[in-house]
């Protein structure tokens, strides 16, 4: 039943006038209050918490004594509270609107009201759906979802603080772009008004010469008129009438020329040179725009929305590079377009499934099935490991083929730190080290190892190497593992299973992925853990929580682990076919997000393009399904 507005007021009221005493530092002298009605003020040393007043040692005799007050709860001495708001809150909370001096007894569910023993029988007589709440049960369930709520708020309050400090380290990221792009901005400008005057130079030059040119013919055509000019004065003053006919008929071609090329040089029109089509300042109204990506989060319903698919638990159970033809590689549209809005909702809420888009990897080079064993995001692309042809590929976000590299042996994992790729191999006691660019793929080293590596990942700017001392990489069976983080070639921290008697369901990893600053995850066929790594004391301790198949959600043979921006992470089940999301909420609601796909073994998260990249063992195609 909700609290009346009233209700609502006093307790906000009430709470505001505590915390500002507290906030300016002022104590409330304590005397008896039944004694401050004579005028006298006795030192309290009682505090009746059914009604919410302090007594002193008179009235603490005279409270018992009293046959109404006889079975009220008294605190005295030191059991007195230092604050007494919730005491004062839960007597306002529990008198009648209507008479303050009597405790509200009953619920009327026809009025949807809380009354007391006079408005029962001034009002609800004739009710029929009146009942005693003297009966009620026991708030332990509210205690305990208003102690998850303190939990999430406080989660959130942390959450809020480190966004805090992101949001000053992106200004000063952006604000700095923003002066290299004012630079830049700066620069192509004046490149572009040097190739402005350059073309000027050009044309003036080009012009000047045009001109001077037919200034030229221009003079040369005035000599060619003088001299016939004066040729045909003297014939009129000194020839004779045949030598005028004569001349006259012999010369008139030229005096044709002559005309013709004084017409074509006044046909010429004049040229002037300007700027045409010069850009308005005012239409450059920004150079850029900035992007503020809001994560809406309703959890509303998280508390009344669990699962137990998740157990949280404290005490545990070099050859070059070969470029290729582009134009090989396919992309296949299956269903829809690629999606170019975000979402504003979390991925743990969004609908996934819908597959988008099959992109083929195998290249004319290859002669076998790829299989697609490992993906890894990067800056530099999208970097896979093709165990059937035995390469390391490169291809864009877009997945336009960059290049590739041959590899000593079939990969079964990679991971990356920074520019550096590290491959394992299935029948190699050895991990080789790559150096990647946006254009390229070259062998830098290779680290050799006593033990067959499983997996590898990067901890704590390290590699840290999962080994197994019998079984394979594809197997299923139980297995002495251990754990090596290494800096290079040197061994700093080597974590046996044997270590601790508590990690039985070590002995089944098969692949090792980072999940925080000090914790791992570890594939273990049917389910997934993530332990405390101590590295000082160099052994795994407590296992945080643990995933597993759990009712419809079926994990067999749990291979590849990846994790979006939000922390949920993301498994293989290579015989279950399919692919499971482990929420990053305190209250995990966990779910098969991709079903009936054949063998997956690697899985990516692209949280910029919100989609999902999925790598199976028998195929050709990476398979990307998009978030909604």
């Amino acid at each position: 039943m909700d609290m009346n507005r009233q209700e609502n007021i006093q307790y906000q009221e009430t709470s505001t006038e505590n915390n500002e005493n507290e906030c300016n530092g002022k104590k409330e002298p304590t005397f008896c209050e039944p004694c401050k009605y004579d005028d006298s003020f006795e030192a309290a040393t009682g505090y009746c918490v059914t009604c919410a007043e302090y007594l002193c040692h008179s009235c603490c005799r005279d409270h018992k004594r009293n046959k109404v007050t006889r079975e009220h709860s008294l605190l005295k001495n030191d059991e007195i509270p230092a604050d007494i708001t919730p005491f004062k809150t839960i007597r306002q909370l529990s008198t009648c609107e209507y008479h303050p001096d009597i405790d509200i007894a009953y619920e009327c569910e026809d009025h949807e009201a809380l009354v007391c023993v006079f408005c029962l029988t001034e009002s609800h007589r004739k009710c029929g759906n009146v009942h005693d709440l003297g009966v009620d049960d026991s708030a332990v369930s509210d205690v305990d979802v208003m102690g998850a709520l303190q939990e999430r708020i406080q989660a959130l309050q942390l959450q809020k603080e480190e966004q805090r400090k992101t949001i000053e380290i992106e200004q000063q990221e952006v604000k700095t772009n923003i002066q290299s792009l004012v630079t830049k901005w700066k620069d192509h400008i004046t490149g572009l008004g040097n190739d402005l005057e350059t073309q000027l130079n050009e044309v003036s030059l080009s012009k000047t010469k045009q001109l001077i040119k037919d200034i030229g013919g221009c003079q040369k055509v005035e000599t060619e008129i003088t001299i016939n000019k004066t040729l045909i004065e003297t014939l009129m003053k000194y020839g004779t009438k045949r030598h005028i006919s004569v001349v006259l008929r012999r010369t008139s071609r030229a005096r044709f020329d002559l005309k013709e090329k004084l017409k074509t040089l006044e046909c010429q029109h004049q040229q002037n040179i300007a700027l045409v089509n010069v850009k308005q300042l005012e239409a450059l109204t920004t150079m850029a725009e900035l992007s503020l990506n809001e994560q809406d989060k309703d959890n509303n319903d998280i508390l009344e929305n669990t699962s137990d698919e998740v157990h949280v638990t404290l005490d545990s159970e070099n050859k070059t590079t070969e470029k290729i033809d582009r134009s090989i590689q396919t992309i296949l549209p299956v269903l829809i377009n690629e999606p170019k809005q975000r979402s504003s909702k979390l991925f743990a809420e969004r609908k996934s499934g819908q597959k988008i888009t099959l992109f083929k990897v195998k290249t004319e080079t290859d002669v076998s099935m790829c299989g697609i064993f490992a993906i890894n995001l990067a800056e530099y692309g999208v970097l896979v490991a093709d165990y059937g042809n035995r390469k390391l590929k490169l291809f864009s976000r877009k997945f336009d083929f960059i290049c590739e590299n041959s590899l000593p042996g079939p990969p079964v994992d990679i991971c990356c730190d920074g520019e550096y790729a590290y491959v394992c191999y299935s029948n190699l006691k050895k991990v080789t080290k790559y150096r990647i660019n946006t254009t390229s793929i070259w062998r830098c080293n290779e680290i050799s190892t006593s033990y067959q590596p499983l997996s590898l990942t990067v901890f704590d700017s390290r590699l840290m190497i999962l080994f197994a001392n019998t079984e394979n990489f594809d197997s299923t069976a139980d297995d002495d593992v251990h754990i090596e983080i290494r800096t290079g070639s040197a061994i700093d921290c080597a974590i046996f299973k044997s270590d601790y008697e508590g990690l039985e369901d070590v002995k089944d990893a098969k692949r090792v992925f980072h999940f925080d600053a000090s914790s791992i995850v570890l594939s273990e066929n049917t389910r997934v853990s993530c332990y405390d790594v101590d590295t000082q004391a160099k052994k795994l301790t407590c296992r945080k929580w643990f995933y597993k198949s759990y009712h419809q959600n079926v994990l067999k043979k749990a291979k590849g682990v990846a994790k979006d921006s939000e922390g949920n992470i993301y498994i293989c089940g290579e015989d279950s076919n399919n692919v499971h999301q482990v929420s990053s909420t305190y209250y995990r609601c966990n779910r098969v997000i991709v079903q009936n796909i054949n063998s997956p073994v690697c899985v990516a998260v692209d949280d910029q393009k919100d989609r999902l990249i999925i790598g199976c063992r028998d195929d050709n195609y990476l398979h990307v399904y998009s978030f909604k």
